[in-house]
């Protein structure tokens, strides 16, 4: 919905804003539950988890796909405001997240190292690799989907961009 803006806060809240008037249209809190808070900031939950590092809108559904410093991935459903999906996704903070053109499937990073694909519908991990070493305390910092040819790329905080084909051998 283009009429929306999702902002994230350290506190582990996600905020929905009316993009024309600017205004706060709901808090959601992505705790373990099915159900998520939605209300004004007064009203929100004191049980929310850790702070999203990546929230972006799902091209085609009414979602909004997150990554968490607990290392989570949460889907978030704008219109029934329930929590669709929450996992562990990362040992340790996840950092980046982005959906492929079909919107079927998720990539995410961490500073694990791991670069993670995942299927929307099954809620599954589909491969898995170890593409960043660890420096400074960080791992895999971007994770990208090619729009349109058949390949990711992750970067790292260990200077290397990897470049992978998805077509298989």
């Amino acid at each position: 919905d283009a009429s929306k803006v999702v902002v994230g806060y350290t506190g582990g809240y996600i905020g929905v804003f009316d993009a024309f008037s600017a205004v706060l249209e709901g808090v959601a809190g992505l705790g373990e539950g099915p159900r998520v808070a939605w209300d004004d900031l007064r009203d929100a939950p004191a049980d929310v988890r850790t702070q999203p590092n990546k929230i972006l809108a799902h091209d085609t559904l009414p979602l909004t796909v997150s990554v968490h410093e607990d290392g989570s991935l949460r889907l978030l459903d704008l219109r029934s405001r329930s929590n669709v999906l929450s996992m562990q996704a990362h040992n340790g903070p996840a950092t980046s997240v982005s959906v492929h053109p079909s919107g079927l499937q998720m990539l995410s990073g961490g500073v694990d190292g791991f670069v993670r694909t995942w299927d929307i519908r099954q809620q599954s991990m589909l491969f898995e690799s170890h593409m960043h070493g660890g420096k400074l305390g960080e791992g895999c910092a971007a994770v990208s989907f090619h729009p349109t040819a058949p390949m990711l790329a992750s970067g790292g905080a260990d200077g290397r961009v990897n470049v992978l084909s998805m077509v298989p051998r």
